[in-house]
């Protein structure tokens, strides 16, 4: 593996064809093709390749050294820190690091599937995440109501294994502080998943992006603004100090969205937010009211609603602790036979 980045030299941004066949031209000497985009982010943007070799499908995160600031670099450094100390099947591996003139690469493990933003949008008509229901049987998408949220059993499974994901990262003291469905990547389940009783046509749910991820023991507050507005803790958004549990909002908000079909609260802008969190008293569920779109809206069961409303608690104080999550009625009752 190739050793950590060295600081950014400062260059001027280079024009977007030019960049692209220098990341070519960087990646072949390491072996590596490009083959497309995947996605943009802030100061990333993230391939489809592949390694000539072995023909192992990889995503390649590409930051270009000449964007990056201290801050950013410093992001960066800790995103590599930590990847490289993780092993665990709901989290998205981190293959190799190429440190190269112009950019720095990480080499990620590949998730055909897309992410969970994608999922919801297209009620899981996913390229890539067919399943064969039953031998000699034509491949088919998972049935998923045509509005509202995905399938109960979907919502289950998910749930299960972003939790699985986040004990893994309590036990090593580390917060994720931006965990969104963008950061939740898909793949589909294995032969031996299925073998080991995986719910068939469901995804297998990993959890990606660490460049907001830090070490914070148990005790210790942070007070950095980060994250994505929309499923972020509000003692976050009123940049308040804040511990390990604004992940737990994070994942109410994206268990509300899995169950309804959109976040819990929508603004503008963070100030928006805040306001409409605020102003709230509590979270509301379409098959509760009015009348009139509850006849039409599925039926969000009991055991959810409970965990969400516990992990939507705008009071850090009031919200359910980790303890109170992984031992949840919801979480016991979405156990499946461990893949």
């Amino acid at each position: 593996m190739a050793p950590s980045p060295a600081p950014p030299a400062h260059r001027t941004a280079s024009a977007p064809a030019f960049a692209k066949r220098t990341e070519d031209d960087e990646l072949k000497l390491f072996r590596y093709v490009l083959v497309g985009d995947l996605g943009k982010g802030s100061f990333a943007t993230v391939y489809k390749g592949y390694h000539e070799e072995s023909r192992k499908e990889v995503a390649i995160k590409t930051v270009s050294r000449s964007s990056l600031s201290t801050k950013l670099f410093e992001n960066l450094q800790s995103e590599i820190d930590i990847l490289k100390s993780l092993s665990h099947r709901h989290i998205t591996r981190l293959i190799d690091i190429v440190s190269a003139e112009r950019n720095v690469y990480l080499i990620m493990e590949y998730c055909a599937g897309g992410d969970l933003t994608n999922y919801i949008k297209k009620r899981g008509r996913v390229e890539g995440l067919e399943y064969v229901p039953e031998p000699g049987a034509a491949p088919q998408y998972y049935p998923h109501p045509r509005t509202g949220g995905l399938t109960v059993i979907v919502v289950r499974s998910f749930l299960r294994q972003l939790a699985r994901a986040l004990k893994f990262l309590r036990q090593r003291n580390l917060i994720h502080r931006d965990i969104k469905p963008q950061n939740l990547l898909l793949n589909p389940a294995s032969e031996d998943d299925l073998q080991r009783g995986h719910p068939l046509g469901v995804p297998i749910l990993k959890v990606a992006d660490f460049g907001f991820a830090r070490s914070l023991p148990n005790a210790m507050m942070a007070e950095t603004l980060c994250g994505s507005p929309l499923y972020m803790a509000p003692e976050i958004l009123s940049y308040q100090k804040y511990d390990a549990k604004a992940d737990l909002w994070s994942v109410g908000a994206v268990l509300y969205e899995m169950s309804v079909g959109r976040p819990p609260y929508r603004a503008q802008n963070h100030i928006e937010l805040l306001k409409k969190i605020e102003a709230s008293k509590g979270v509301k569920f379409p098959d509760e009211s009015p009348p009139r779109r509850a006849e039409d809206a599925a039926a969000v069961p009991d055991d959810i609603k409970l965990l969400i409303r516990l992990l939507l608690k705008r009071h850090p104080v009031e919200r359910a602790s980790f303890d109170d999550f992984f031992k949840s009625t919801a979480m016991v009752n979405s156990k499946f036979p461990r893949p």
